[in-house]
């Protein structure tokens, strides 16, 4: 009977997809004046040409049957709503500022908060500017967005121009939120970090003992040999400075997600130097938090992982919470995968 029934609402499911197709398919000729096989945009009708980019998902300048089949599948956009921008600083001593610096934190919201919201904190990579990023992740324009600035524009991880606690500052920052903004939900905060910005969420994820926050996305950066190598995690031994002299037995972490092009140039995928920065590679990346936060098996290997489409090939491990995307010919960013990125991110946010 359960077979039958599972047969049934399979079947029913196939159906809605092929009506569903037929009826993309009857849309497409009655637009297609011309008959060629692709629409351009003087072809759609004109309360639906501001989409056409969105669409034409090899951007040259016509919609194919599948694009436009694809696109009638998507849900259709979201209205994001109004946000403000406010900004806050915490202050901080260290060698490279003696009489002390006063660092810069900017938080993107709702205009119109009606519950308590995420909270996600977005650390940039090297060179970045919290201005640019506070413009980032548009899908989420409700919830309280936090960029903080990483000094001299980067994160103190190892051979960057900051030698700034950041550990610490990122504690201060989520005290700050956790004491002054009463929109946010405190019980639901995610740390996304890019290229440096994913190094320093690999700091957190070793050397904070007690993790104040409970989700974690890292893009773009495997961690490096100073952090992990012989199979054991190192941190300094001696405060302020990035000795990497001292074992260390990471806290059970938050859930991860983790996404790495495998053409990428700046951080190996496979391993490497970035400059004269060694890294390991992503998956030894994934595997050496898993076995951290709880996973008991041996790694994954390359030809094991979960297609979930096509480019986008999943290395999950369930009982760490901690999950690995690996992004086929993508370079240092996720650009073409990013409709994948970002739905990813935002399921995991809310």
């Amino acid at each position: 009977m359960v077979r039958i029934m599972l047969a049934i609402a399979a079947v029913l499911v196939l159906s809605r997809e092929s009506a569903g197709q037929t009826k993309a398919l009857e849309i497409f000729k009655s637009w297609d004046m011309n008959g060629d096989g692709v629409l351009v945009i003087s072809e759609v009708p004109e309360n639906l040409r501001n989409l056409f980019g969105r669409n034409d998902r090899d951007n040259d300048g016509k919609i194919t049957v599948r694009e436009h089949i694809l696109a009638m599948g998507r849900p259709a956009p979201v209205e994001r709503p109004q946000t403000r921008v406010e900004e806050f600083r915490i202050r901080q001593v260290w060698g490279q500022e003696s009489g002390g610096w006063a660092r810069r934190v900017l938080i993107r919201k709702p205009v119109m908060v009606q519950e308590k919201l995420p909270v996600v904190i977005y650390l940039h990579g090297n060179g970045g500017q919290a201005d640019r990023a506070i413009t980032q992740f548009r899908n989420l324009s409700d919830v309280i967005f936090v960029c903080p600035q990483g000094y001299r524009r980067s994160w103190n991880v190892y051979g960057e121009a900051s030698e700034a606690p950041d550990v610490e500052f990122i504690e201060e920052v989520i005290k700050y939120l956790r004491m002054r903004e009463r929109d946010a939900d405190m019980d639901n905060i995610t740390l996304i970090g890019s290229s440096n910005g994913s190094g320093m969420i690999h700091r957190l994820l070793i050397e904070m003992k007690h993790k104040p926050f409970h989700k974690a996305v890292c893009l773009v950066a495997s961690m490096i040999e100073k952090q992990y190598h012989d199979g054991t995690f190192w941190v300094s031994g001696e405060n302020g400075l990035n000795l990497y002299d001292k074992e260390i037995r990471p806290t059970r972490g938050p859930r991860v997600l983790y996404f790495h092009g495998t053409d990428d140039r700046v951080v190996p995928y496979h391993g490497g130097n970035r400059g004269n920065v060694a890294h390991i590679s992503a998956q030894q990346t994934a595997f050496a938090f898993a076995r951290a936060f709880g996973y008991q098996g041996k790694i994954i290997q390359d030809g094991d992982g979960n297609i979930l489409q096509p480019g986008v090939i999943e290395f999950s491990y369930p009982q760490a919470n901690y999950v690995h995307f690996k992004l086929q010919g993508e370079g240092h960013g996720i650009s073409r995968y990013r409709e994948f990125v970002d739905t990813t991110i935002r399921e995991l946010v809310w």
